[in-house]
């Protein structure tokens, strides 16, 4: 194939492509492809990866951290224990219960 009909986007020269699942994917940089590959746990064996110049490219300057997942939020909730409704929740209508109630 031609390289025009490999990269048809000028803006995106790295190019994945999973023939498993025939799906193309073009990326800016090498970083969003380890992204990708992070996020969806692809197996890069299975993948072929291109370049439009024939090698990686660096990725922008704004983004120089390795790939890593975000730290868990922390809990912002209380310690645990069960809240019951509110009385004025409950309809105050005339209801029929099944069991007696205690006295």
């Amino acid at each position: 194939m031609t390289e025009v009909s490999l990269f048809p986007y000028e803006n995106f020269p790295v190019r994945l492509e999973q023939k498993a699942e025939n799906r193309i994917c073009w990326f800016k940089d090498d970083y969003d492809l380890q992204k990708h590959l992070t996020r969806y746990k692809l197996d890069k064996r299975t993948l072929k990866i291109d370049y439009r110049d024939g090698e990686p490219t660096n990725p922008s300057e704004k983004r120089k951290r390795s790939v890593e997942q975000k730290p868990k939020p922390k809990s912002k909730g209380s310690s645990g224990t069960v809240r019951k409704r509110k009385s004025s929740v409950d309809s105050t209508g005339n209801t029929t219960r099944a069991s007696k109630s205690k006295k």
